[in-house]
């Protein structure tokens, strides 16, 4: 299994309502939203939108039975109805064309901690940030080291965390991260987190000041953060 968060800058002049019109086709629309899923391997699929200095941006975290491209490559030539709509809302509201290769390497997972002793799934937070460029190899070496640590499935614990995914892309601004947060209330344990005193988040938010541009400060919660879409609140109505 694949996962993977991946963000999407609004076109300039968009607004929020018309960011909200992929949503609101997919909740309409279960049972082929569920089809189209399941034709392209897509086994979780949550959306949030993102207000930010830079623009709006919507944060889309999948679970996938294969890779990304594969789940992408199978929407984009796909002939469902649901999905014909997708590929061209998606060229309309974000300016990407997904019936084209992704420009660059492909999305890189850089970090990924689940606590093994949750088996039930949480509420999602996501949200996405430019990174300073030429700090992804640092970023990556201390990912590595930090997401497997005692530490990071202590402090996790504590803010009621069962899951988190960092994905790295690279864009013609820059590089970004998009971070996906998991768990039992994942905004509240943002916002713990961001006060927290404890030795391992202190360390924690002090390196990533390497990472990200001053404007990014992550003893702050990270705000203008609302959830959109959840796929596992649809396929239930379905």
């Amino acid at each position: 299994m694949a996962r993977v968060g991946l963000p999407f800058p609004a076109l300039p002049g968009k607004t929020e309502k018309d960011l909200l019109s992929i949503a609101e086709h997919f909740t309409a629309n279960p049972a082929e939203y569920a089809e189209s899923r399941r034709r392209s391997g897509v086994t979780l699929e949550r959306a949030y939108l993102q207000k930010t200095p830079m623009g709006m941006f919507v944060v889309a975290y999948q679970e996938t039975t294969g890779s990304v491209a594969d789940a992408i490559a199978a929407l984009a030539q796909s002939s469902l109805p649901i999905d014909r709509f997708f590929v061209e809302a998606v060229r309309d509201l974000h300016g990407i064309d997904l019936t084209q290769p992704m420009p660059g390497p492909e999305p890189e997972v850089v970090g990924e901690w689940g606590d093994p002793a949750v088996t039930q799934r949480g509420r999602g937070m996501a949200f996405c940030a430019p990174m300073i460029p030429g700090s992804e190899d640092r970023g990556r070496a201390w990912a590595k080291e930090t997401f497997s640590s005692d530490g990071m499935t202590a402090s996790r614990r504590a803010l009621g965390v069962c899951l988190e995914v960092v994905t790295l892309l690279q864009t013609p601004e820059g590089p970004v991260c998009a971070v996906y947060v998991e768990g039992t209330d994942p905004f509240d344990a943002n916002r713990r987190f961001a006060a927290s005193r404890e030795p391992f988040d202190v360390a924690f938010k002090e390196e990533l000041s390497h990472l990200f541009p001053p404007f990014i400060d992550f003893s702050q919660p990270v705000p203008g953060i609302t959830e959109i879409f959840d796929s596992r609140a649809v396929l239930v109505r379905r």
